[in-house]
């Protein structure tokens, strides 16, 4: 079979990009799917409190999911438990090397969830698409779960810190809760979305991408559409990491933080964690976007705890106009926009997004 020029493949990825778009109209970034463990890395043991990595029963479906937590082990202060939950192509490893260390150093009680079919939770034998409202089913199945995580007899208001794709989940699941007549504020001490999918998916996004550069657009479409971001290094360091590594003037490399071993060990999670897809279909017919009133808003606004939209300034997956429909969604007046790429969690500059999450905890959360 004769290969296919560059010219040609581009523009049989955009047109693929077209075509997904017309017919599901709604986000094509597919969310992983196996039941392999995540390998963790032995600069994850430097944390002070007591790291545990569990198979857990989630009650409301039976699914076996892989839980990180980590309580700090010398902090008497009773601050909030922290539940960060991962975007498509990553598990709850992403948040081992940097977050989970750096807010338990801060007092905070952390907690990981591998979404069903990523990191150690199965998805079933032979499931190749999740449902968003499966989603939601394993998040309530984790909230209910969290006196034994956390060896307490109560259940504490948690801090959900949701990532890119994680995002438009908890929108679904706190809209879900809004429809049995619970009011976020019960249930959540905060809420916080980091370069989070906005509530109408990525299909404006892409269409907003393709206007802007038809370069850009086949690389985020073979990157995510076609997985080339577990398999090319370039695009994978462009999609999640800010880029290639640059040769600064006395000629030293900068690789943002990311090694080459780093990216072939990120790139293997990703390829484990990408075996299957995000039900587009469903989610087309669930988009947290349909309820919104005509300033963008949810009807469960006014009964929202503190919350905060995070946008990163250097996000190749997630534009500003992305960000600030978020951001309308929960009823604030801006986002917050950090120095960072889309993986705010994994390169050299993490601690701006956690510096800005903290700040924000300290403020609108503790201080309530």
């Amino acid at each position: 079979m004769r290969r296919m020029s560059p010219k040609t493949q581009a523009f049989a990825a955009v047109a693929f990009l077209f075509i997904a778009l017309s017919s599901s109209k709604s986000p094509l970034h597919p969310l992983g799917v196996t039941a392999l463990s995540s390998r963790v890395p032995d600069r994850y043991a430097e944390v002070s409190g007591n790291m545990k990595d569990e198979r857990l029963i989630l009650p409301t479906s039976g699914i076996e999911a892989q839980v990180i937590s980590c309580s700090p082990t010398n902090v008497k202060a009773d601050k909030p438990p922290l539940i960060f939950l991962h975007g498509s192509f990553h598990g709850a490893w992403c948040w081992q090397e940097h977050y989970i260390p750096y807010f338990v150093d801060q007092g905070f009680p952390c907690i990981a969830l591998s979404w069903r079919g990523t990191g150690g939770t199965s998805a079933g034998e032979g499931v190749k698409k999740i449902k968003i409202l499966e989603h939601c089913q394993d998040l309530q199945g984790l909230l209910d779960l969290l006196p034994t995580i956390l060896g307490r007899d109560d259940r504490p208001k948690p801090i959900l810190v949701s990532h890119s794709m994680a995002g438009i989940y908890v929108m679904k699941f706190l809209e879900e809760c809004w429809k049995e007549g619970k009011k976020p504020r019960d249930l959540f001490a905060g809420i916080a979305l980091l370069c989070s999918t906005p509530p109408s998916g990525n299909g404006k996004a892409t269409m907003r991408v393709l206007k802007r550069s038809l370069r850009d657009a086949y690389k985020i479409t073979v990157g995510f559409v076609l997985k080339k971001v577990n398999t090319d290094a370039t695009i994978c360091r462009l999609c999640f990491f800010g880029g290639n590594p640059k040769v600064l003037e006395d000629g030293t490399i900068d690789d943002l933080g990311v090694s080459d071993d780093d990216i072939a060990r990120y790139q293997s999670y990703f390829e484990r964690d990408s075996q299957a897809v995000l039900d587009v279909v469903d989610l087309s017919k669930n988009l947290p976007s349909k309820l919104v009133d005509s300033g963008g808003q949810s009807p469960f606004v006014k009964d929202l705890p503190p919350s905060i939209v995070i946008g990163a300034a250097d996000d190749f997956v997630v534009d500003k106009i992305g960000v600030e429909e978020s951001c309308r969604y929960f009823g604030l007046d801006q986002p917050v926009f950090v120095d960072s790429p889309h993986d705010v969690m994994l390169t050299q500059k993490w601690q701006n997004g956690a510096n800005a999450l903290l700040t924000w905890i300290e403020k609108d959360v503790l201080d309530q």
